[in-house]
């Protein structure tokens, strides 16, 4: 008999602590649930307009290693540019793209018909004086040849903004980058201009 009293104790006990555990769980759960709905609504997404000059050259290293070879005479290059410029949002900023450049070449020089110009797996990222930073992918585009007195070829990239950090931290967006390429080999003026959507 005094066993049985003791089993039935025993499991009396063990209910009564699971009963006690779900009852004291379910405000726990509740808590959470309404502090991550207080978080989600009162995340506020701004966006900023972005508009820039700027001005590029290569860097020392740029075109120094290949991202593909088929020939002396057609291969891709991993192309370097940094310089910089002015933005609505970041002030006098500086800036670092690298993306893979295809030479194409015939007896004459650059043959375009065949490939000569095109760029690809473009990164690169907009940096303020105080740190702050944007970073930016592009898929790529090629360079068009025109008739000027400045400038021998021109391109338009569409760029998405892919975060950044300082106050630009898990920033999206997007803008079109328009480059000018100076005849005289000294290097590329830039013309960007999108929106920047920041998460605060």
């Amino acid at each position: 008999m005094m066993k049985t009293l003791r089993l039935l104790f025993v499991i009396s006990g063990v209910f009564f602590l699971i009963t006690a555990c779900e009852e004291n769980l379910e405000p726990i759960i509740e808590d959470s649930l309404t502090d991550l709905g207080l978080q989600a609504k009162t995340a506020k997404l701004v966006k900023k307009p972005l508009k820039a000059m700027l001005s590029t050259g290569q860097a020392d290293d740029a075109l120094t290693q290949l991202c593909s070879f088929t020939s002396e005479t057609d291969f891709w290059g991993l192309e370097h540019q940094i310089g910089g410029g002015n933005s609505t949002l970041l002030g006098d900023f500086t800036t670092d793209i690298t993306m893979c450049f295809h030479i194409v070449l015939n007896e004459q020089g650059p043959d375009l018909q065949n490939g000569f110009g095109e760029f690809n797996e473009v990164e690169g990222s907009m940096i303020a004086a105080n740190g702050d930073k944007i970073y930016f992918v592009t898929p790529g585009s090629k360079l068009e040849f025109i008739q000027d007195d400045i400038y021998n070829f021109k391109f338009i990239d569409y760029c998405t903004i892919v975060g950044g950090a300082g106050r630009f931290e898990n920033a999206t967006g997007e803008f079109v980058s328009k480059g000018m390429v100076r005849i005289d080999g000294t290097g590329i003026d830039h013309h960007w201009e999108g929106t920047v959507i920041l998460n605060k």
